[in-house]
């Protein structure tokens, strides 16, 4: 993850947020009873980032989206998840890194969130497995075409490699307010291979280089963790933007563009070995019921 105080220089990627384009992939896929929202809300404070809504044609620095919703761990002993996911095609969205150095994602406190007292026994219960840990998910492999209203329980996705990274909610103070914002940004480095729940770790036979031309969907989860959190979420997201690699002045711009672009060679070749040495991905399924049930 960065760490810096100066701004980095950003290319949005969302807003505009295309609500109609995102589509829930939550637990209930498999039987479980989590639910998750995408919906706009408008923010209170005028110090904003602007941004340009295409859809409209106007100014949207005051629109944000709020994901939202329920983590249900009972119904599959344990597990449970909840997601909203954007789906690119037939074209990839293209971040390289040549040109990009990774995420930067911009959120607050949802204030709207109720409390899930119908679920859990006491306030002290309430506190330590309220969510609070959020993770975004990336896809860099085409994807089947999500329901806007699938059945319940609809088919299950096919499992894929996923690369992922987490990002928390502030300690809720009184000092906090609906308008305190946070930031999270990560490298393409910062980012784990993932398959049903569980890190693939580099030089395993299962590991793919993440490939950032080749962004097919991304997606704002709420997951269980293994029984860790349950009840009620929120989180604002205000944007989530491309961070643009750093200029040199020094001059050594070019030579920075040689060693991405030889970086980047390595690993199309690491991820061509991958696939021919056994047709596709092999990715052996996971003994855990957690882990076979988020893809």
């Amino acid at each position: 993850m960065y760490s810096t105080t100066k701004q980095p220089e950003t290319e949005v990627i969302f807003p505009s947020w295309h609500f109609d384009h995102w589509r829930a992939v939550d637990d209930r896929v498999r039987g479980g009873s989590s639910i998750s929202h995408l919906d706009k809300v408008q923010l209170d404070h005028s110090d904003e980032d602007v941004y340009e809504d295409l859809e409209k044609g106007e100014k949207s620095h005051r629109i944000a989206a709020r994901f939202w919703g329920n983590l249900d761990i009972d119904t599959l002993g344990g597990a449970g998840f909840a997601s909203q996911s954007y789906r690119y095609g037939p074209s990839p969205l293209k971040l390289s890194k040549i040109d990009f150095d990774g995420i930067l994602i911009k959120y607050q406190l949802d204030f709207n969130k109720t409390k899930d007292d119908n679920n859990i026994s006491s306030e002290a219960e309430a506190e330590s497995t309220k969510p609070k840990r959020f993770t975004f998910v990336l896809k860099t492999t085409p994807t089947s075409h999500i329901p806007k209203h699938p059945k319940i329980p609809n088919k299950p996705r096919e499992a894929q490699l996923t690369y992922e990274v987490q990002f928390d909610l502030p300690h809720q103070t009184s000092s906090v307010s609906s308008t305190s914002s946070s930031e999270a940004s990560f490298k393409w480095q910062d980012f784990r291979a993932v398959y049903r729940g569980k890190t693939i770790p580099e030089g395993d036979e299962k590991w793919v280089p993440l490939d950032t031309n080749l962004i097919y969907e991304l997606s704002l989860m709420c997951r269980s963790d293994f029984g860790k959190q349950k009840g009620d979420f929120g989180v604002i997201i205000n944007s989530i933007e491309a961070i643009k690699k750093k200029q040199t002045p020094t001059g050594n711009g070019f030579w920075d563009s040689i060693t991405t672009m030889w970086s980047n060679l390595r690993d199309w070749v690491t991820n061509l070995f991958n696939w021919s040495s056994s047709g596709k991905i092999k990715l052996d399924d996971v003994g855990d019921e957690e882990k076979r049930l988020i893809a």
